[in-house]
């Protein structure tokens, strides 16, 4: 499926002083969103100057981060890793606002689009703190649930996010304090301790709300007492 130009961007781009990032050091210039796709430019240095540039076709995974790293995964091979995909990494000067650059680009972007900040602009339905349950090392925040989106907020640089419905393949529960969400980037799965019990009518109103539009329905296993 094409990916449409944001809206946010027709009349207008978004450009930052950053950083390259490559295994032979990096070199500094501007990156720029505009309606055509991403480009970086580098400034100053070499004679030859190092120009990147990708349609919105092109971009396998783009990550927005709340710190100062956007990753763009390209569809472009790197033979000496068998053919694996080829990342590039940007780290921005100073720290940005790039909440303008999130609600562009989240309006109109697929699910490649991964945003590792927490949206919590508006009226969540519910929310509840939590900790994030991690192999190496969890995180502790909050989880908001909104009409159209997921949101999980910690002060942990990049281990926020904002899963727009589209980008959620399903929720599931164990028990009141348990949460986990499967999601369409890489990471997966996210499993969450709830630090205050899930109210069942919340959760199960969540899930249906996911699971509409694929015809699912939710089976209880509640036993109805015999009159």
């Amino acid at each position: 499926m094409a990916i449409l130009a944001p809206a946010g961007l027709r009349a207008a781009g978004f450009e930052y002083p950053a950083r390259h990032d490559h295994w032979r050091g990096g070199c500094a210039g501007m990156l720029r969103f505009s309606p055509e796709g991403v480009s970086f430019s580098q400034i100053g240095g070499k004679k030859t100057k190092h120009q990147l540039q990708w349609s919105y076709d092109d971009i396998q995974q783009l990550e927005l981060t709340d710190g100062r790293l956007i990753r763009l995964l390209s569809y472009k091979d790197r033979p000496a890793l068998a053919g694996k995909d080829r990342p590039f990494d940007f780290t921005l000067d100073g720290k940005p606002d790039l909440m303008p650059l999130y609600k562009a680009l989240s309006g109109n972007l697929d699910q490649r689009f991964v945003a590792r900040l927490g949206d919590l602009s508006g009226t969540p339905e519910w929310r509840v703190p939590v900790k994030r349950v991690r192999a190496i090392r969890g995180s502790e925040g909050v989880l908001a649930v909104f009409p159209e989106r997921i949101v999980y907020k910690t002060a942990v640089t990049g281990e926020s996010r904002t899963w727009r419905d589209a980008d959620i393949r399903n929720v599931s529960s164990s028990g009141p304090f348990d949460f986990a969400l499967d999601s369409l980037e890489k990471d997966g799965t996210f499993s969450f301790q709830l630090k205050q019990a899930l109210d069942p009518a919340r959760y199960e109103a969540l899930w249906r709300r996911l699971n509409r539009p694929r015809g699912l329905s939710l089976i209880s296993t509640t036993k109805e007492n015999p009159q």
